[in-house]
């Protein structure tokens, strides 16, 4: 494998080196030049910042931080008006997929439906386990919330509605509710929008003002929904929507440093050849990729607890932000609980500097010194000079 050379780090970081998504898929590590180079688990352009210069130094004099977040992509099992809301988008979508698909699905939600009707326990995400476990360790998260509506639909967006209701610290509360109680007690919500919002400025604009609508408050962190990132156009529209931060550059497949880095950084605008006021707080590792059977790595919780510390180390020695992202609808399954459990303990076992997106972003936005964009744009022109 040929290792990455320094005057590639500023179109790495910029996104000039990887391939925009398809249509109906998201292109994933296979891809990255940094898979292709064998880098794919080393924070290659920090490690070359600290060669010589300075290290971060987070809050409290702490060697690196840690973000915790979570994408909410479902809230219940049973719930009805959910599940009959599913079986409509699976007919209105039904060319995204083969027949039988289709129809597998929509017997699977009829069924849920029905075991919510006869009074199926249905608390798929026991929300407050989340919180108390996090609590327990001085951390907050973000939870991502999707929107409620959406202008052009698709099979994967999240269905629940904001009045839906669900249980949390052992009584119903609606969805509105659920993310209210959740912002006051200091974890940040964010959004995770559809799979069509990426490149639609309105779309995206829409499903923002529906989160803030239920907290009457702006928000500032996003997600994109399957880490569907179009390298020329999403940056441009989440900034333009009124973000300050984002962490949607990671794998669905594999682990690691997309971006060669576990720094925060600056979004550029490709299209417009500019940087943008929207920070980039890169996602490391995340549950599905780790744990899943049917796609990722396919790891039991022993081997995926080894993957978050091989990347912790890497994250601690030059200082950088250990980004973890593990879905709640995972609570009821015991290998993906147990491996959250694990991995706090172990990360909490160095002393991190534990904060939200939106923590982590401002922090750095007013702290930091380092500004990868120039600093590898001037390896670039050092190149270029040599040349």
């Amino acid at each position: 494998m040929t290792p990455l050379k320094k005057h590639d780090y500023y179109p790495l970081l910029q996104g000039a080196l990887e391939t925009p998504a398809k249509k109906n898929s998201v292109p994933d590590f296979g891809f990255n030049p940094l898979n292709l180079s064998g880098d794919i688990y080393r924070p290659v352009i920090d490690t070359e910042w600290i060669a010589s210069n300075a290290k971060p130094v987070w809050p409290a004099g702490k060697a690196f931080a840690v973000c915790l977040t979570h994408d909410v992509d479902a809230v219940s099992a049973y719930d009805l008006g959910q599940n009959l809301r599913s079986i409509w988008k699976l007919i209105r979508t039904y060319r995204d997929r083969p027949l039988g698909e289709s129809l597998r699905w929509i017997l699977i939600h009829k069924l849920d439906a029905l075991r919510g009707l006869v009074g199926r326990s249905d608390q798929l995400c026991r929300f407050e386990d989340w919180i108390q476990l996090e609590q327990s360790y001085g951390a907050r998260s973000t939870f991502f919330f999707g929107p409620e509506h959406v202008q052009i639909s698709h099979r994967s967006d999240c269905m629940y509605s904001y009045q839906q209701q669900v249980y949390y610290e052992g009584r119903k509360v609606t969805v509105s509710e659920l993310i209210n109680t959740l912002d006051k007690q200091g974890w940040e919500i964010g959004l995770h929008p559809s799979w069509s919002a990426h490149n639609d400025l309105d779309e995206l604009r829409l499903q923002k003002q529906q989160v803030e609508g239920v907290l009457n408050h702006p928000i500032v962190s996003i997600r994109q929904h399957f880490l569907k990132y179009d390298p020329l156009m999403t940056p441009w529209v989440q900034s333009q929507a009124g973000f300050e931060y984002d962490s949607t550059l990671g794998f669905n497949d594999n682990v690691g440093f997309r971006r060669g880095t576990s720094y925060p950084f600056s979004c550029f605008d490709l299209k417009h050849e500019q940087v943008l006021p929207l920070l980039q707080i890169p996602l490391t590792a995340q549950d599905g990729a780790l744990l899943l059977d049917s796609k990722g790595l396919r790891l039991d919780g022993k081997h995926a607890l080894e993957y978050v510390r091989m990347l912790m180390e890497r994250v601690k020695e030059v200082g950088g932000v250990l980004t973890l992202s593990w879905h709640p609808h995972t609570r009821n399954q015991q290998e993906f609980w147990k491996t959250y459990q694990q991995v706090l303990e172990m990360v909490s076992n160095e002393d991190p500097w534990f904060g939200t997106v939106g923590e982590i972003g401002k922090w750095w936005s007013e702290q930091s010194k380092i500004d990868l964009l120039k600093y590898s744009e001037a390896l670039s022109s050092e190149k270029t000079g040599a040349e």
